[in-house]
């Protein structure tokens, strides 16, 4: 097969391989090699595919090759990868003597020792097919919402992306009950009744949402009754990704989200943003950054009395009371990032000045319709982020 063909299979299998090996059975540390050919049998699809599995996700990458030979082994994961990102650009030939795996390409010669392939155990299967989604939109709007998910696993649904999924579309929400992102999208599902609920990692759809590929379409697989527990599969251009669904009581997220704002600031997204990062430069790692929004102007303040402070004003569209509110630039910024807009409006919820600094607000692009707001429409990015009280308080329910 071809070195980078190998490569990009075995590499993007390699990622997936349990990221504390010691902690996981030592067969999970390998990537396993299935090798069909031609007269394989039905439905085979000759060539080699390369997988891994950590207990809690399973990927399969199909690549091109000539076999020779059926066979299943299992190699030591990184070190192959590592091995064969190294090769010259040319042909590579793949063989097994003994007990080791034996690589040829060109002048180059790799021996690696085998692992016990039955000390591997079985892969998931890919769930039952229920749509099709965009492939750039699907991957947008993964990359909107998964910031907003917790990285702390003290409550594992929360690292998770909530899939709600209908004939109207596909809705993806995250929190960290300190902010909340939340999506529409459309997509083509291949099933009479395609509502069902899915809470996937966050930092799997991520991973899945990076990758490039050349497919203009994911296939979208879900078993919620699987006895060996409920899965979510997605596959694109000979690349399935398998993960376990995580269990746990979502937040009520839709009472959070106001259907229209008291009041409304817009300002170009990345003048915005470049101002928030400036002036969060003199922020110690937990210190807000302070918005004071009055007469078509954001002053942006950060710093405390006794260090560095930054300070900048924006010009913004905004026609109101005076109002100060105190927000994580960290978090601030991720939702800036997030919108595709050329205009970002952040919409306060609370007619009462006062209650601004106490009460989240939603950002958004500039003036999103009401649509946006239902379940599984395609719709605008919304991200709501609760302010930093000067008085305890608790976070978002």
């Amino acid at each position: 097969m071809e070195r980078d063909v190998f490569a990009d299979a075995t590499g993007w299998a390699a990622r997936h391989l349990p990221s504390r090996p010691g902690l996981a059975p030592n067969a999970l540390a390998g990537l396993l090699l299935e090798a069909t050919g031609p007269t394989e049998g039905a439905g085979a699809v000759p060539g080699l595919r390369v997988c891994a599995f950590d207990a809690e996700v399973a990927v399969r990458a199909q690549a091109e090759a000539n076999v020779a030979e059926p066979g299943r082994l299992l190699v030591p994961g990184r070190l192959l990868a590592d091995i064969v990102r190294s090769l010259p650009a040319a042909t590579i030939d793949v063989a097994v003597e003994g007990d080791r795996l034996v690589l040829r390409c060109g002048s180059v010669r790799f021996t690696v020792p085998l692992m016990d392939v039955v000390d591997y155990p079985e892969l998931p299967r890919f769930p039952a097919t229920i749509g099709e989604v965009d492939t750039l939109g699907f991957a947008a709007a993964v990359g909107q919402v998964a910031p907003a998910a917790a990285r702390d696993e003290t409550v594992p649904v929360l690292t998770a992306i909530r899939l709600e999924i209908s004939g109207r579309g596909l809705t993806l929400a995250a929190t960290d009950r300190y902010r909340l992102a939340v999506r529409g999208i459309s997509w083509q599902p291949t099933v009479e009744d395609p509502c069902a609920l899915a809470h996937v990692s966050a930092r799997v759809l991520a991973e899945v949402a990076r990758t490039p590929t050349p497919a203009s379409r994911i296939v979208v697989g879900l078993d919620v009754s699987d006895p060996a527990g409920a899965r979510l599969g997605l596959a694109a251009a000979g690349r399935q990704t398998i993960v376990s669904l995580i269990e746990g009581a979502f937040p009520n997220y839709r009472k959070l989200l106001p259907d229209s704002a008291a009041y409304t600031v817009t300002a170009p997204t990345a003048t915005l943003a470049a101002a928030v990062r400036r002036v969060a430069v003199v922020a110690t790692r937990t210190a807000p950054l302070r918005f004071t929004v009055a007469h078509d102007q954001i002053i942006a303040e950060a710093g405390d009395g006794t260090g560095a402070q930054g300070r900048e004003t924006i010009p913004v569209e905004y026609s109101g009371p005076e109002l100060s509110v105190l927000f994580n630039p960290t978090y601030l910024l991720d939702g800036l990032g997030a919108v595709e807009d050329d205009e970002a409006t952040v919409g306060f919820v609370d007619a009462d000045p006062a209650q601004a600094s106490a009460r989240p607000a939603v950002l958004t692009g500039k003036l999103p319709g009401r649509q946006d707001s239902q379940p599984g429409a395609d719709g605008a990015f919304r991200y709501l982020l609760m302010p930093i009280r000067t008085d305890p308080a608790p976070p978002v329910p």
